[in-house]
């Protein structure tokens, strides 16, 4: 919506208790607070999505260890001139474990789209 655009139409319609349990249920469940806001979403999108990917968090905490190594060996080559190769197997290992954990993401989206 743009600032100037006001919301000036009202909706309204009648919900059994059940019902009105279930939308209080669903607003809870993707972190929704305000009722308007929720079924104008509804309304106009169809449907509210809310991943809960700990997979990741889990990828994005490994890709921050990574940057930190990376970060670590380039302070080291411009001090040195030289790095371990123990270090450089340790970000292809790291680089794998973020590659496995964005695998196991997309395997979840896909079972879960179809």
């Amino acid at each position: 919506m743009k600032p100037k655009d006001k919301r000036t139409v009202h909706y309204s319609f009648k919900a059994s208790e059940a019902e009105s349990d279930r939308i209080q249920e669903k607003m809870k469940a993707v972190g929704i607070s305000n009722q308007s806001a929720y079924i104008r979403a509804m309304a106009l999108n169809g449907y509210v999505l809310k991943l809960d990917l700990p997979e990741l968090h889990q990828a994005v905490r490994l890709l921050g260890r990574l940057s930190n190594n990376v970060n670590q060996i380039a302070r080291r080559m411009n001090e040195h001139g030289g790095i371990y190769e123990t270090e450089m197997d340790d970000i292809a290992d790291k680089q794998n474990q973020i590659l496995g954990v964005l695998n196991q993401i997309l395997a979840r989206l896909n079972l879960n789209s179809g």
